[in-house]
């Protein structure tokens, strides 16, 4: 037999191998069928929610206040304090003049004197610290000064000087001090030298004038202070904090 008929029955041999394979193949892949896995079962009637926490408003603002820890927060503010914890209470032995003049003291002496209090048992006080002085009254004009000067180098004064300017121009200062008993006391000596007409009191502009009455007044000549004075002379209870 010719050996080219013979490699023909081979190739053709083959290829009819190939072909049936290739369809036994696709036999198999057409009835071949995957195992398919039971499904999941899921029971939602045994599933609980678990609740979502909530938050408060009043948490939520302390969450997004954010503090600085090198900022110290605002103390709180005390309430204001109530009625009675502002309340004042009056001394009965504290009295008090918004200004005092010469005279307006003088009539104060006279008044406490007819109450019974002795000079010794009361003491004013100046809130200024501006102290007291002995003067004699302004004179009408500067020829009238000059003889008072005169009047008073005579009688052997020599601590004197004439006021030049304000309410009290020319008056004629006679010393100044610091307690109104050392200007009471000085006023006496330069009258017995034969000085007419000193007075003597607060310094101009002193301004408010306590009067202190000491624990020996006794309280019924304590009551004659509540009235009685001279008139515009009433006098304001002092408070005490």
């Amino acid at each position: 037999m010719d050996r080219t008929v013979i490699g023909s029955r081979k190739l053709i041999g083959f290829l009819l191998a190939l072909n049936l394979g290739v369809f036994l193949a696709g036999m198999a892949l057409q009835y071949w069928s995957p195992v398919v896995r039971a499904p999941l079962v899921f029971n939602a009637e045994k599933i609980t929610l678990l609740a979502v926490p909530t938050v408060s408003s009043a948490q939520t603002q302390a969450v997004e206040k954010v503090v600085d820890p090198g900022v110290q927060p605002n103390p709180q503010t005390s309430p204001p304090p109530t009625q009675s914890e502002t309340e004042v209470e009056a001394n009965p032995r504290c009295l008090s003049w918004k200004s005092l003049d010469a005279k307006t003291l003088m009539a104060i002496e006279a008044h406490l004197k007819q109450a019974g209090i002795a000079a010794n048992a009361y003491e004013f006080e100046l809130l200024k610290k501006l102290g007291w002085w002995v003067f004699l009254p302004p004179a009408e004009n500067k020829e009238a000064l000059q003889a008072m000067i005169d009047e008073v180098r005579r009688l052997g004064v020599t601590d004197y000087a004439a006021v030049r300017g304000g309410p009290m121009l020319n008056a004629l200062s006679l010393g100044a001090f610091a307690k109104l008993a050392q200007a009471r006391e000085h006023a006496a000596r330069l009258s017995k030298k034969g000085i007419k007409g000193v007075q003597f009191g607060p310094r101009p502009e002193a301004g408010e004038v306590r009067l202190l009455l000491s624990e020996s007044v006794p309280g019924s000549a304590l009551a004659k202070t509540g009235s009685g004075w001279p008139n515009g002379l009433q006098p304001e209870r002092c408070t005490l904090q």
